[in-house]
């Protein structure tokens, strides 16, 4: 391990669960580079102010980040700009093309104006395909998706996912 970041804080905003399997990966990867990771919901309220780094992700519903994650991250955002940040969001639009740019705009679209208001400089904003899963969403969002002519499955590049972590790590000088 470098002299770098050795205490993070990965705390996600979930809605289906995907999010959940998404921020694991992130955790997982960060401990490999040799992090010590605390990994928490942001149900859970965490403390960033006692961690070296952190990073935060959402699920998009609706056209943004849960309310809560935005609630979290403005809520501590004194802490996360004392300290390497990165953001991260999974969202259904990133299942195909994900190199298109104007996905990415799109999605992107949905995570800056978070990280605008926080006044956070991010080391690195992450960008993930999520799923579809029908029985993980209410009725009301399960035929908002099927109007929408959604695509049906787990869309998850875990690899994609690890790749961009261990870029995180580096940047944290962990790797």
């Amino acid at each position: 391990m470098g002299d770098g970041m050795s205490n993070v804080l990965v705390v996600y905003a979930t809605g289906s669960g995907c999010t959940a399997g998404v921020a694991e990966q992130i955790a997982r990867s960060l401990a490999e580079a040799g992090a010590t990771v605390e990994l928490a919901p942001v149900e859970d309220d965490p403390v960033a102010a006692d961690i070296d780094a952190v990073v935060v992700g959402s699920g998009i519903r609706a056209g943004q980040w849960h309310g809560n994650a935005k609630r979290w991250v403005l809520a501590n955002r004194e802490a996360l700009k004392g300290r390497p940040t990165a953001f991260f969001t999974c969202c259904l639009t990133m299942a195909t093309d994900a190199e298109d740019p104007q996905k990415v705009a799109q999605v992107r679209a949905y995570t800056d104006p978070i990280i605008a208001e926080s006044g956070v400089e991010p080391v690195d904003v992450g960008l993930f395909a999520g799923w579809n899963e029908l029985k993980s969403f209410s009725l009301p969002e399960r035929l908002i998706l099927k109007a929408m002519k959604a695509p049906v499955g787990d869309f998850r590049d875990f690899s994609a996912v690890a790749a961009w972590s261990e870029a995180v790590a580096r940047k944290l000088g962990l790797s």
